[in-house]
């Protein structure tokens, strides 16, 4: 699988995400025989890794694309233990970035990088001996991961139409991260939600919820919400038994249907660093009821920003968003005596009458440990929650397009108020499909 990193987010998220994945393959505690191990570890590293630099370290299967140096540059200075990016897959260029504009990283910026961002993929892919899928990395907030992001899912399309295509957006702060960022966000949700095969979506807030309330960072900073996001990737995308858990089976088993393409990763326990070596795993039971609850639509708050209960609800009468597919990814290992209670997830409530029985829950499990983590719990559901998170920003940035704010700075880079119109009538289309479930 080759990995695309767009903009500021985009690539600090890839750090992240490939910090981890290495972190796994190194990790000691793996609770499983090391034959065993050996196998995962080669999957793994044949997955994200190309082969080995010259100094001993592994060479990230992955191309960086932003439209200024300064971020690029400090993630490949950092130390990086046992990984590193290859310096001929940077695709930069001097000149400030891309204004936080979608119209501009898409209109100007994009196909200034183009030849660059077709060079580069074709040549990781010709490294591969048998290429799956790509998966693309950014933020909607500002103008190179929305704009350029958007422009370059379209030259992917285009040159790889076979191939998955899986997205990873992540949404901005609803208190405001950028003045133009709900503009920029739906410009970017109904051009991905058209091109790629399956989008996985993250809020900001939501992350940043978990890292203060579960993780107990009272300083949380960018980083670790990036190191949250990436271990539910990781969760997903690292080898399961007998399954390699890649972009081709992600894609067709969650987003089968091509009206339903969006996604979120639900993933259960956080333990906070300075508990991790006192605290005991919980049952599986418990964990994957804490996944169900996150299901719920009567939830107050998020359940996922919340240590899972030790106790069970003796409440079964709930109502629930209901799922087009769940996906639930098990790691750890699973005894006779704490088996994972997968049924739990198979009841008919939480799923749409038209889909068979045997379509709406997949179960996997990995024996191995994620990251020395002796139990980790990941939930990918394809469920009508995600139209909630639509409203609210299509809400947001029709008040500010009906006030023509902003507008003026979309125009002079070749975006008309057309085009504006059909984002919204794409993403409001999406959000009624998923409201009839």
């Amino acid at each position: 699988m080759l990995t695309l990193q767009f903009g500021q987010c985009g690539n600090q998220l890839g750090h992240s995400l490939f910090s981890q994945i290495s972190a796994d393959l190194d990790a000691k505690d793996t609770g499983i025989s090391k034959q065993s191990n050996s196998a995962y570890t080669e999957q793994s590293f044949e997955k994200w890794f190309t082969g080995i630099s010259k100094d001993g370290k592994r060479l990230a299967r992955s191309v960086l694309v932003d439209t200024e140096h300064k971020v690029v540059n400090k993630i490949c200075s950092e130390s990086s233990g046992r990984w590193v990016y290859r310096s001929k897959n940077l695709v930069c260029q001097s000149g400030g970035g891309s204004a936080n504009n979608w119209a501009y990283g898409s209109m100007i910026k994009g196909p200034q990088l183009k030849t660059d961002i077709l060079d580069i993929t074709r040549r990781e892919i010709e490294r591969t001996d048998s290429f799956n899928g790509i998966l693309l990395l950014l933020s909607s907030a500002g103008g190179t991961g929305s704009g350029v992001g958007s422009y370059a899912v379209d030259l992917i399309r285009d040159e790889f139409p076979n191939k998955s295509i899986i997205s990873c957006i992540v949404l901005p702060f609803s208190s405001g991260e950028v003045g133009v960022q709900n503009y920029n966000t739906l410009l970017t949700l109904a051009k991905f939600n058209e091109t790629a095969d399956l989008n996985f979506i993250f809020q900001n807030e939501q992350i940043h919820s978990i890292c203060t309330n579960v993780l107990k960072n009272t300083e949380t900073r960018l980083i670790d919400i990036n190191d949250v996001i990436s271990k539910k990737l990781c969760a997903v995308f690292q080898p399961v038994s007998n399954i390699w858990c890649n972009a081709n089976y992600i894609t067709s088993t969650v987003a089968s249907h091509p009206s339903y393409k969006m996604a979120t990763i639900k993933s259960t326990p956080y333990v906070p660093p300075m508990i991790k070596q006192y605290e005991s795993s919980q049952s599986w039971k418990s964990y994957v009821e804490h996944l169900k609850e996150t299901l719920r639509v009567s939830a107050l708050s998020d359940p996922e920003t919340k240590a899972p209960s030790k106790v069970s609800s003796a409440r079964s009468s709930y109502s629930y968003w209901k799922s087009v597919s769940n996906i639930l990814i098990s790691r750890g290992k699973v005894m006779e005596n704490d088996a994972v209670p997968y049924d739990q997830l198979q009841s008919k409530e939480l799923y749409v009458d038209w889909i068979a029985p045997n379509d709406q829950l997949t179960v996997l499990n990995q024996d191995r440990r994620l990251i020395n983590q002796d139990k980790f719990l990941a939930l990918v559901s394809n469920n009508s929650q995600i139209h909630c998170t639509l409203e609210e920003i299509v809400e947001k940035a029709w008040n500010t397009y009906t006030h023509s704010a902003f507008l003026h700075q979309y125009k002079k880079f070749g975006l008309e108020e057309n085009d504006f119109l059909e984002a919204f009538a794409k993403v409001e289309n999406v959000i009624k499909d998923y409201e009839s479930l």
